[in-house]
């Protein structure tokens, strides 16, 4: 694709293409850098203008001044549709694990965000539908359920109804948790005695990992 020189004009262009058109539409590679020689040069020419007390000046200042606005604006503008569609780019590949998703169109910079949104949501799409659909509780890379406790100390999510505490010796080593008020319990080890929530205890003594005191 042949360079396209930035100006006002063309920023208009961009961001009419984006809006009508559903699919992202191609920029040039060095968009970014052309836009930010650009806004220098206007920024430039802001500058000369303020350094000159004198009618003429005036007036270029507050057509630079309204031009940068609008450059910002429309700007902002590219940039959330742009961002709106790689997102639902995104979320439409990990809904479907299509191998066909066209990520040609997207930057550098758009093609790492797209990366890490996908990301995302893989990661929670498996590790709370995919284990909801399986009756085990949430479970991420690193994290754990007390359900399928892993070998190695590792955080858990348990969401139930809270109480007055009871006391409990743990009898075998269990990862870290966070209770419904937000707070980490653990990790404990063999021995280790703490207050804690009824329905944790009554759960942890059924799974033989604790016994109340």
């Amino acid at each position: 694709m042949d360079e396209i020189k930035v100006t006002l004009e063309t920023l208009y262009d961009m961001l009419r293409n984006e809006k009508k058109r559903e699919d992202l539409q191609q920029l040039d590679p060095l968009f970014y850098i052309n836009v930010v020689t650009y806004l220098r040069e206007k920024k430039a020419i802001l500058e000369q203008a303020r350094s000159h007390d004198n009618i003429f000046a005036a007036g270029d200042r507050e057509k630079t001044e309204y031009e940068l606005r609008s450059i910002q604006r429309i700007l902002r503008e590219i940039y959330e549709k742009r961002e709106k569609k790689i997102i639902d780019i995104a979320l439409n590949k990990s809904k479907t694990g299509s191998e066909i998703i066209d990520t040609s169109a997207m930057l550098r910079e758009e093609k790492e965000f797209y990366e890490q949104v996908l990301e995302t949501l893989d990661k929670y799409r498996s590790g709370v539908l995919q284990n909801l659909l399986a009756a085990e509780l949430p479970s991420f890379s690193g994290t754990a359920s007390f359900f399928n406790p892993p070998p190695k100390v590792a955080p858990v999510v348990a969401f139930v109804s809270s109480g007055e505490p009871v006391k409990i010796k743990f009898l075998h080593p269990t990862p870290k948790f966070i209770w419904k008020d937000l707070k980490n319990y653990g990790p404990f080890e063999s021995g280790d005695e703490t207050e804690i929530f009824p329905e944790v205890a009554d759960l942890l003594v059924r799974k033989g990992r604790a016994e109340k005191v």
